[in-house]
């Protein structure tokens, strides 16, 4: 893992590109020098991928676009899910998946570790388990100046270990910030550039880079649409929870705790 570097399926070096059945998986996010790092794969499918298992971890799942149908084994809840253009999936940590039927898939895998020490103390009490959600479905919340995010997967929906929103950011630039929690983002749509110690890297759609606690970072819209940010964190909580370089809270975040 290099946090604030941008990693791209496209220009990823022959060594982190591999075979799934009939899929082409990307390895965006390794966990290096981190345990219990989170780790985040896109995988390119028309056809059927062989099963991967999630022993030790829950898996967050985004379609970025195409179609397809989830196959999870070892459970009977909502073991066939078909999903599309903005489906996400939880996967639970013991419970392993293919993909089949793929048409044009496109779709990102993010690992969230669950059995360490570290992943114990940041597990949260869930309500009701969600399996599968569309984007468009929740309401949207409000961040940073007039940012908007929608939350696909927290406890609220099951999941224990991690959050899943998409944040719509308007063309504008950004002040440097923080959080708290550690992040895996990758961009769904749009362009524009993320800042790290300085240095500026550009994004589009299928960019994707990691924020470790405290990192100051900024993202700016370049272009003229907004641009849609996947987001995946950990602990679990308000992907408005940000704070400028000084402490202070961001606008849209009231401190609870």
């Amino acid at each position: 893992m290099e946090p604030g570097k941008v990693f791209n399926a496209s220009t990823l070096a022959s060594d982190d590109v591999s075979a799934r059945g009939q899929g082409q998986c990307f390895s965006l996010i390794k966990s290096g020098t981190y345990a219990e790092g989170m780790t985040a794969t896109e995988i390119h499918l028309t056809g059927n991928a062989s099963p991967k298992g999630s022993t030790d971890c829950d898996t967050l799942i985004y379609v970025r676009s195409g179609s397809a149908s989830l196959e999870i084994i070892g459970s009977d809840i909502d073991n066939s899910v078909q999903v599309s253009e903005g489906s996400a999936v939880h996967i639970k940590s013991g419970e392993s998946f293919f993909w089949a039927h793929g048409s044009d898939l496109v779709a990102l895998e993010v690992c969230i570790p669950v059995t360490g020490p570290f992943a114990r103390k940041q597990s949260s009490p869930t309500e009701t388990f969600q399996r599968h959600i569309k984007q468009g479905v929740s309401n949207k919340g409000t961040a940073t100046g007039s940012r908007e995010f929608e939350v696909l997967f927290d406890a609220s929906k099951g999941s224990a270990a991690a959050t899943m929103f998409i944040g719509f950011i308007p063309p504008s630039g950004a002040p440097d910030h923080y959080h708290l929690y550690d992040e895996i983002c990758h961009i769904v749509s749009g362009v524009g550039s993320v800042a790290v110690d300085g240095v500026n890297q550009d994004i589009s759609s299928g960019s994707t880079f990691s924020i470790t606690p405290r990192l100051l970072h900024s993202i700016v819209n370049s272009g003229t649409e907004d641009l849609w940010l996947l987001g995946i964190f950990r602990p679990q909580g308000s992907p408005a929870a940000a704070y400028y370089p000084d402490g202070r809270p961001a606008p849209g975040y009231v401190e609870t705790e």
